[in-house]
Parts: structure tokens; C-alpha cells; sequence
């Protein structure tokens, strides 16, 4: 029977460090959806930023007018080449904040799987470690992440539960690596997920 911390934690799990911090509706989630491999506690798709598209007129020149490259940007440096460092590609470190960068994204999708464990004995049962998303973690109280840091995949994260007198949340303990997901896998994830949608659906007639 799922307690309830458990269920709180699922909860938090929802919106936590959204990847494209936006209020825009980019998050959908589920609780208790089939996987390959068993049902995981809580999966949330949601849109990131695939691939960087951002371009200079320094370093991309072929990207943009070239009249505007000889009016605007040639007269204050050489094309080719940097401003600050004569690199000759874009950097996030060195074109952070830098005025010449057009910056554009490839929006893609991403699934997360979150696994909800309360005791060591619930962690080490064999139930509930489907893992079957492009990042996964395991969502523990915070005294439980140092007994089961060592015993997990180095790509599955950990957060962490801490409740104090004012505040009360997950942290992040050991972030999730990426793996890549089969779109047949992605499908089926999905669906799952979906039936789990329209069943708390309301049709009006």
C-alpha cells in the first residue's frame, strides 16, 4: 500500500527543475504507468532543447546577409574569427552574454522516470526500478541517498526529500546521465501514460 510520503514525493516530482523554464504548458506527467519492463512510479515528457542552433556573424558569416556582414560587423572586428578570444566555432562559456549571438534552439522531446523508494528494504526489494527514460532518478528521504549512492548505475540520479520547520522539497544529489530512447520505446511510454491521462478525462455530451 503506497504511503503517504510516497505519494507526496510522485507529486513533486511533476514540476521539479522543468527544463525549459517557460510558462508555457511544456510538461506532461503520469503516476503508476506500464513500462517494458514494470510499472514506474511517476515518468514526465517534456520539451528541451535538443540542439543549440545559435549562430554568429563572426564565426558563421555564411549564415547571415552580406551586406550586413560588410556594413555592420566587419568594421568592428575581422570575420572569421571571435571577438573576444579568435575562436573559430560558438562556445556556450565563451558566447554567454554576448551581444552578436542569435540564439536558436531545436525544441525536442524528453522523457524522465522517477522511481520513489522510502527504506533501504523498499530500495533493495526487486520491484520498482524501471528505468526506461532519457534521464531517471530515484526519489528518496534524504538520510536514505548515502546507503544507495554506491549501488545504483552511475547514468540513474538521485533527489533527495528534505523537510524542514519552513520549507519543505526535493534537492538535487546526484544528477542523471542521458541514455538514449528507442522510439518504439518512446511510443509505447506515451500511450501508457496517455490511458492514464483520459482516464481522469471528463467528456460532456
Amino acid at each position: 500500500m503506497e504511503t503517504g510520503l510516497t505519494a507526496k514525493l510522485k507529486k513533486l516530482t511533476h514540476g521539479f527543475r522543468p527544463k525549459l523554464p517557460t510558462k508555457m504548458r511544456t510538461i506532461r506527467w503520469a503516476d503508476e504507468v506500464w513500462t517494458p519492463t514494470g510499472i514506474v512510479d511517476s515518468i514526465r515528457f517534456e520539451d528541451y532543447y535538443a540542439k543549440d542552433l545559435s549562430i554568429c556573424p563572426y564565426v558563421d558569416p555564411d549564415k547571415f546577409e552580406p551586406a550586413a556582414i560588410e556594413n555592420m560587423y566587419a568594421p568592428l572586428h575581422p570575420i572569421g574569427e571571435c571577438f573576444r578570444d579568435g575562436g573559430k566555432e560558438i562556445s556556450e562559456d565563451r558566447c554567454r552574454g554576448c551581444v552578436f549571438i542569435h540564439r536558436g534552439h531545436e525544441i525536442g522531446m524528453m522523457c524522465t522516470c522517477y522511481e520513489v523508494k522510502i527504506t533501504l528494504s523498499d530500495f533493495k526489494s526487486e520491484n520498482g526500478h524501471n528505468f526506461h527514460g532519457n534521464e531517471n532518478y530515484y526519489v528518496v528521504p534524504a538520510e536514505l541517498a548515502p546507503k544507495i549512492e554506491n549501488l545504483i548505475p552511475t547514468d540513474v540520479g538521485i533527489l533527495v526529500y528534505k523537510e524542514t520547520a519552513k520549507t519543505a522539497g526535493l534537492r538535487m544529489y546526484k544528477p542523471s546521465g542521458w541514455r538514449e530512447v528507442d522510439p518504439s520505446v518512446m511510443t509505447m511510454l506515451l500511450y501508457n501514460a496517455l490511458k492514464k491521462w483520459c482516464d481522469g478525462a471528463v467528456f460532456v455530451s
